[in-house]
């Protein structure tokens, strides 16, 4: 149940088939979660090598354990000769990560090319045709966005489906919808929030792959608390059991009071059946 790291540096790797999903997370250390074969990194962590690969960081929000590594993605990608990076910024952070990375022009006197792409929740980003990033509300200190990667296909109407090739054409020309949008969530990623994170977003239980915080989950934990700073309890999970519909669940940003088995004890113990084999632990 849970992921072994494969690098010493210990970041997990888990093949899904379609992609894979790279990354660690510990809170207040770092989180880097990455989906190579779409090109997107969440968060940025400290910015490990691999992380340089992916054209586009979607930026949770301003902690100095997810945003740390910006400076050195964008400009070791300018070093290598790679294509500027793409920055997905909560809007109300976009001045001020402007103004950091305006900084690090200055440290390193060179014009460091990138592209700082500010959303709000609702909003989306279109990567290609068939794939878009869409924003999230999620409720942290400070502002903050959860991120979903929606493949986007259009398909042909049922009542069209017995409809020959030159039948439809000739639908088209006289200006008839024949086909319509069909939108899933590939996956979706939490950052750091309360549970009302995840309320907010149908798509972080109906995506293939969530990826969520769950930084408390010791029974004594109080978790009006822990809601009050933007995190997760073990009990939140539990309560929205019967809710997710995703193939994975990877719960990470787990607190460094917590030893991995006692993690794995304590989630493992007290995930229902159906839920606890969907269920991977990145420690």
């Amino acid at each position: 149940m849970a992921e072994r790291s494969f690098l010493v540096q210990r970041f997990a790797r888990i093949d899904l088939g379609q992609f894979h999903v790279i990354g660690y997370s510990v809170a207040g250390e770092e989180t880097v979660v990455q989906v190579p074969e779409l090109n997107v990194c969440f968060d940025i962590g400290r910015c490990p090598l691999f992380a340089l690969a992916s054209p586009i960081v979607c930026v949770s929000h301003g902690h100095m354990d997810h945003i740390a590594g910006l400076g050195y993605y964008l400009s070791q990608r300018h070093f290598q000769g790679m294509a500027p990076g793409k920055v997905i910024v909560p809007r109300d952070l976009a001045a001020p990560v402007e103004r950091l990375l305006s900084a690090w022009r200055s440290l390193e006197r060179q014009n460091t090319p990138y592209e700082l792409i500010p959303l709000a929740a609702g909003e989306s980003y279109p990567v290609r045709r068939d794939f878009l990033i869409r924003a999230f509300q999620t409720h942290h200190v400070g502002e903050s966005l959860g991120y979903a990667l929606v493949s986007v296909r259009e398909k042909l109407r049922p009542e069209y489906a017995s409809l020959t090739g030159p039948q439809i054409a000739l639908l088209r020309k006289q200006g008839v919808e024949v086909q319509y949008r069909l939108e899933v969530p590939l996956v979706a990623y939490t950052g750091d929030t309360s549970p009302a994170g995840l309320d907010a977003c149908p798509a972080a239980f109906e995506a293939k792959v969530l990826i969520t915080e769950l930084s408390f989950i010791r029974p004594n934990h109080r978790r009006e608390k822990i809601h009050k700073f933007g995190h997760m309890h073990l009990d939140d999970l539990l309560e929205r059991a019967g809710r997710f519909k995703n193939e994975l669940i990877i719960c990470a940003h787990f607190s460094t009071r917590y030893h991995p088995q006692e993690v794995r004890r304590l989630v493992e113990s007290k995930l229902p059946p159906g839920l606890r084999e969907r269920v991977k632990l990145w420690l």
